[in-house]
């Protein structure tokens, strides 16, 4: 008998171990992940009154992200040129939404596409009308261009000219800054996505009458953005590929059934 009740007490202790076992094994801490995000590319991803990070892409993830409960993802943002710069070095572990560029062939994975991006150039009326502007950037030589500081979006055929001295360039860090030089007339024309041009007119009011004096003269590019990911010499991130293929899959899905795009439209009606 007292064998008998030996025999149970210990399996009910091995049941009991067994099961704490379990629940450690299931309560496991997720990966604690800090990604990057550009700091002034309204209205895609900035920092909202230069403390939080926001916009659509911002958006998008945080869903993405709230479907992945292995992970603890927290933004941070800086500027687009010193987020590739520190992506490159390798001390950050992912930085969005560069485009896709062959001459960046250090980045080491993108995620799968989340948004579409159309690239244009705009001038001012007056350089318009006195000039013929059917091919970019050829038609552009003596055009003095703002750029954002890094972003190579208008193309390496503008780039040699600016090389050659056939266009000038002046580069601002944020997309108001480029938009001021183009209404003060220190610039001629300007190069970046639409609709970071309209929210940029829109942060800084711009009279409807001074906007309209503005045209969309050349559609350069439609760009896809991503989550890029660099190289990681000091193996710091050994969870980085499963992370990226388990982003794909769920930004793929929310791709499908059109979550991306109730997003998008949310984001603007807000």
């Amino acid at each position: 008998m007292h064998n008998g009740i030996g025999k149970r007490a210990t399996w009910l202790r091995a049941a009991l171990i067994s099961l704490l076992l379990c629940g450690t094994a299931s309560a496991k801490e997720p990966i604690r992940i800090e990604l990057f995000g550009e700091e002034n590319n309204i209205p895609y991803a900035y920092l909202e009154d230069g403390v939080q990070p926001a916009g659509i892409y911002v958006r998008i993830l945080r869903e993405a992200f709230r479907k992945l409960p292995d992970y603890h993802v927290s933004f941070a943002a800086m500027p687009f040129k010193r987020g590739m710069d520190l992506l490159q070095s390798g001390q950050i572990f992912g930085y969005f939404p560069p485009y896709y560029r062959e001459s960046r062939d250090w980045i080491e994975r993108y995620s799968v596409p989340i948004l579409q991006e159309t690239v244009v150039a705009i001038c001012n009326g007056d350089y318009v009308r006195s000039h013929r502007l059917d091919h970019f950037p050829r038609d552009f030589k003596g055009a003095r261009f703002a750029n954002n500081a890094g972003y190579r979006m208008a193309g390496a055929p503008f780039f040699d000219m600016v090389e050659k001295g056939d266009i000038e360039l002046e580069e601002g860090n944020t997309t108001e800054s480029n938009l001021r030089f183009l209404m003060a007339g220190r610039v001629d024309c300007y190069v970046n996505e639409r609709m970071a041009i309209l929210a940029g007119l829109r942060e800084l009011r711009t009279d409807p009458d001074i906007a309209r004096k503005f045209n969309e003269v050349a559609i350069i590019a439609r760009e896809f953005g991503y989550v890029a990911f660099g190289p990681d010499p000091d193996g710091k991130w050994p969870y980085r590929d499963k992370f990226a293929n388990d982003l794909d899959r769920v930004l793929l899905d929310m791709k499908q059934s059109g979550e991306i795009d109730r997003l998008v439209t949310e984001y603007f009606a807000y």
